[in-house]
């Protein structure tokens, strides 16, 4: 530990002096660590006390689970304190829910939940992204009020916690519990005393402990008689509702069965006069208000329950069920359209298995077929379901002048609708405001690191060159010392070397006009296939930047007609966990981390986040336009996200470079591979044909210009002590394979190739840039690749060698050979048996083999300069 500053700043003290501070500091140092050891977090008071003896009468009813308070898939046992939902026929996608029979209005008490079992349901058949592949165990426990939905929950008029750890009202879900499950007894604690620190809330305890401090009742709930709900899906559970706990509280409270008789309210439903319960028909038609008059029957009839495909629809959606394109765009409400993309909740299976279970509950129905009613075979098929003693059919026929009470229930459902809409719209708009001003934040921010980065790259540049500049001296210091020795050494050679014959000199190229692209501002670039020098803007892409500028463009395509094609403004984009289907939907390929070098689909977006990004919603959306004059900003997006790529990795950001798998090798200018066919391959294969050159003697190889150095492979090309074979022609930009260590001396013929684009120009060689070399080897239309003239100071005698015999025939490959066809006659050759030209000596380009010579030819035979003569 650093003294204080003011111990410092006493330099003048004794040594004796200084010693005793400093041995007062390192007692500090050793006592501080200990006292600052975090502190322990202490868990909040308990406020609940032990409660008072009930004062009055008790409840005498029994609580339990009436059957006009429970959804149809519950399975109660005998007792009534068991409860189970079915699993077969697609209602194991549906929540099953009960309602005791007593409810709470004043006073606290509690109810206790275990769960026996957890049935693993698969659905083999499902289709799709759809979630529900294995139907998801769950179970919620809380209170509701009389007569609201049995679905926990799903609407304003009930609080539950759930087994996923969260609470859960009018469709939203917030953290406040803790998971629980198999064998795990939980106690749900409604405090509605107006004494108590706690009142209006309710409480979650796990097997007698708190997982869940005091949670205040929503504003709705307060002031009214609240009844135990349980919820369940895929489970079997086991309600106590008392006298005594399973798993007994820190502190004593009385259950919901031991209450007092003036704090809770009973439900009671009488039972038909003449034992018989009532299925009604209603018979209306099509488009004339008959789901409207229904809402207005079940709210004065709610002992009645709904059987029609909208009250499926309703119960999946309160299930949590997903649905393709959302809840609110259906055709009708008698045959609305499925598309759960689960067999058995689009087939039919489901309703078939409702009507199947229906008639084994004693309770009143209405079925609602608007269609079905009015077809006479339908109708019996409907009405044979019903045909117990239990059961009377009753038709009710819903035709003629309206009531004013339903005329008044149509106005209010045309202004709900209405007001939904505008809602949403609302939603919309302030979605889109959010999403740009994120925008605008990260571009800001992104210019503020640009900035900085290149601050700092700019610094070290200058280092990096001052540090050049000190070596270079250095090296030319060195040099110096040598130049003498060399240029003695150079004139000795000179002066045994012969002076060569005089050759046809060609025309130097024009330098070409160069750009630095990075110089240039890509924002303001008018045409990327033209910045300059005719230089494309995308000149240095490599094989990642193509790849990731597809990405760009696919991802921005996908967002938006991903949002034209679903038209559902609930539906604004592609969630991040459906993005690989909807890819392989719309493009027919897969999108996979791993060939991106990442590891989820999240870092995948991060790699393009300058052209679409992911919401707060989770959902892909597009930083770009709809709507664009030109999809050149790809290009220009990359290609400054590229610059700024290379800037972190030249600071040192291991994280910056990218781990894009190559799948295909790709014609790239990449400095990756721009060494390997620079700007030498395109005057000629001698002047950077290839990359990197085996450091050996100068021997005849191919040389610069045409072959006329005798120096090997000059400027960037191997030198080897024998030749290469000559190599196929090769398309610009191509990168060519290292030539073996030794080849045959003889050179192959090559198969005739077409002279037209990139082919063969009149004793010229191969077009500029084609990566062979540009020399005065090949001949008029021969089409066969002629040896150019190299190795300029051969010896004499493999020239006065070569003049004496040309190779035979049988020294070249048959026409069924590799290289394919055999050579054609050329214009030097002779006109008798000597197909290849006339012998060594007496042709313009054979005067003296030795100069054009591969060098070192085994038995004296060369191979010519000038237009394949000998």
């Amino acid at each position: 530990m650093a003294p204080p500053a003011e111990k410092k700043q006493k330099t003048e003290e004794t040594k004796e002096e200084v010693k005793v501070v400093e041995d007062a500091e390192m007692k500090d140092a050793e006592e501080k660590p200990a006292a600052e050891k975090p502190k322990v977090v202490e868990p909040p008071k308990e406020l609940e006390t032990d409660a008072a003896p009930v004062a009055g009468a008790k409840n005498k009813d029994d609580v339990t689970f009436l059957t006009p308070d429970t959804t149809l898939n519950v399975l109660p046992s005998a007792n009534g304190s068991v409860l189970m939902s079915l699993n077969e026929g697609g209602i194991q996608h549906l929540m099953a829910g009960a309602r005791a029979s007593v409810g709470v209005s004043k006073g606290r008490y509690m109810f206790e939940v275990k769960v026996l079992e957890c049935v693993n349901v698969a659905d083999p058949v499902a289709q799709g992204n759809n979630n529900n592949r294995m139907s998801k165990n769950l179970v919620r426990v809380g209170f509701s009020t009389a007569g609201s939905s049995l679905i926990l929950g799903a609407t304003a008029d009930s609080i539950c916690f759930d087994s996923d750890g969260a609470i859960f009202h009018d469709k939203k879900r917030t953290v406040g519990g803790q998971r629980f499950g198999r064998d795990n007894v939980m106690a749900v604690l409604l405090n509605l005393d107006e004494k108590s620190e706690n009142a209006n809330t309710v409480s979650l305890f796990k097997d007698g402990k708190r997982v869940s401090q005091p949670q205040a009742l929503p504003e709705g709930l307060k002031g009214k008689t609240l009844f135990p709900h349980i919820g369940f899906k895929n489970a079997s559970v086991h309600v106590n509702f008392g006298p005594t706990p399973l798993a007994p509280l820190p502190f004593t409270c009385h259950m919901v069965q031991d209450a007092a008789k003036a704090h809770v309210k009973v439900t009671a439903y009488a039972a038909p006069a003449d034992g018989k319960y009532d299925v009604a028909f209603p018979v209306s038609l099509p488009d004339e208000g008959t789901f409207a008059w229904l809402d207005m029957f079940l709210e004065k009839n709610p002992t009645y329950t709904e059987l029609s495909d909208r009250m499926i629809m309703d119960w999946a959606q309160k299930s949590g069920v997903w649905k393709n394109r959302g809840y609110e765009n259906k055709s009708c409400n008698d045959k609305p359209e499925g598309n759960f993309q689960v067999k058995e909740l689009d087939d039919g299976s489901i309703r078939k298995a409702l009507f199947s279970i229906a008639p084994l509950q004693s309770r009143n129905y209405i079925v609602m077929e608007v269609r079905g009613n009015l077809m006479k075979d339908t109708r019996k098929e409907l009405l044979s379901k019903f045909e117990m003693p239990g059961f009377k059919k009753t038709a009710l026929v819903v035709v003629g002048e309206p009531t004013a009470d339903f005329k008044k229930k149509t106005a209010e459902y045309t202004l709900k609708a209405k007001q939904e809409a505008s809602d949403r719209a609302f939603k919309v708009k302030k979605m889109e405001e959010k999403r740009q001003k994120m925008v605008a934040k990260q571009a800001k921010e992104a210019e503020k690191k640009k900035n900085k980065l290149e601050k700092e790259r700019a610094k070290k540049l200058a280092e990096a060159k001052k540090k050049m500049e000190a070596e270079k001296k250095k090296k030319e210091a060195a040099a110096a010392k040598k130049e003498g020795e060399e240029e003695e050494q150079k004139d000795e050679e000179e002066e045994k070397k012969e002076e060569p014959e005089p050759m046809e000199v060609e025309e130097e190229d024009e330098e070409e006009e160069t750009v630095d692209l990075l110089s240039i501002d890509v924002f303001g670039v008018e045409n990327i296939l033209d910045v300059g020098a005719k230089t494309p803007l995308f000149k240095e892409f490599g094989h990642e930047d193509w790849t990731l500028m597809s990405l760009k463009f696919e991802l921005h395509i996908l967002a938006h007609a991903f949002r034209k094609d679903v038209n559902d403004s609930e539906r604004p984009g592609i969630p991040l966990d459906h993005l690989p289907f909807y890819y392989q939907k719309y493009f027919h390929k897969n999108l996979t981390t791993k060939e991106y070098g990442v590891e989820s689909v999240a870092d995948i977006i991060k790699l393009v986040s300058d052209a679409v990004y992911i919401t707060p919603q989770n959902v892909l959306d597009s930083q770009l336009s709809e709507e664009m004059e030109t999809f050149a900003v790809f290009a220009t997006l990359t290609e400054e996200a590229r610059r700024f790529r290379l800037l972190r990795i030249d600071l040192g950001e291991e994280d910056a470079k990218l781990k894009i798998i190559v799948t295909q090798a790709p014609k790239s200018t990449s400095p990756q591979t721009r060494g390997l066919w620079g700007k030498g391959a395109q005057k000629g294969a001698a002047k950077g044909s290839w990359d990197r050159a085996p450091q050996q003697p100068p021997q005849a190889a191919w040389g610069s210009k045409g072959g006329q150095s005798g120096k090997g492979f000059a400027a960037k090309g191997p030198q080897t002590p024998k030749p290469p074979a000559a190599p196929a022609l090769q398309k610009p930009g191509a990168v060519a394979a290292r030539p073996p260590a030794a080849v045959s001396t003889t050179p192959p013929a090559v198969r005739p190739t077409k002279p037209a684009a990139k082919g063969v120009v009149k004793g010229k060689g191969v077009v500029k840039g084609a990566g062979i070399i540009k020399s005065a080897g090949i001949v008029k239309g021969a089409g066969a690749v002629v040896a150019p003239a190299a190795a300029k100071g051969a010896a004499k005698g493999a020239a006065k060698g070569a003049a004496a015999a040309a190779p035979t025939k049988s020294a070249w490959p048959t026409p069924t050979s590799s290289y394919g066809k055999a050579p054609q006659t050329t214009k030097g050759a002779t006109k008798g048996s000597q197909p290849y030209g006339k012998p060594a000596g007496k042709g313009k380009g054979g005067k003296d083999a030795g100069k054009g010579s591969w060098g070192s030819v085994a038995g004296g035979k060369a191979w010519g300069g000038k237009g394949g003569k000998w």
